[in-house]
């Protein structure tokens, strides 16, 4: 039988919190294998590898939602790349539209940039007032 490690176990095992893996567990993410009597939870020898596999889908810029879908895939789906591949290639074009929207921002805020430093500095600022929705004129 694979070892069991309690909540505590698993947090210093993985790095994870002890509050992170019981909010994985709360969204689904994560199951404890049993728990005892008095409450403990106890995880299976995969959970740390689970763990691994949500930080590093984290950093990628998956959701906790995509990430269950993905675990879901590689859990009970045997890990069919076909079915990954789908949630990888919508994931790359929300961050090609981010990308887009971000670029817009900094030209905007390039445009606003140049227009304050050819004024005077001492000059009132037409952008934070924009922000503000006052005009004075």
């Amino acid at each position: 039988m694979d070892s069991l490690y309690k909540i505590g176990e698993l947090s210093k095992e993985t790095g994870a919190t002890i509050d992170t893996i019981r909010f994985y567990q709360d969204k689904g993410l994560l199951t404890p294998e049993k728990r005892s009597s008095s409450g403990y939870r106890y995880y299976n020898s995969s959970a740390p590898h689970i763990l691994n596999f949500i930080q590093s889908a984290k950093d990628l810029g998956f959701t906790l939602i995509e990430i269950k879908e993905l675990l879901e895939i590689q859990i009970s789906k045997k890990g069919k790349c076909s079915l990954a591949l789908g949630k990888i290639k919508e994931k790359e074009a929300n961050i090609d539209k981010k990308i887009l929207e971000l670029k817009k921002i900094k030209k905007a805020l390039a445009r606003v940039s140049e227009k304050c430093e050819s004024t005077s500095g001492e000059s009132q600022c037409h952008f934070l007032e924009l922000l503000t929705g006052e005009s004075n004129g």
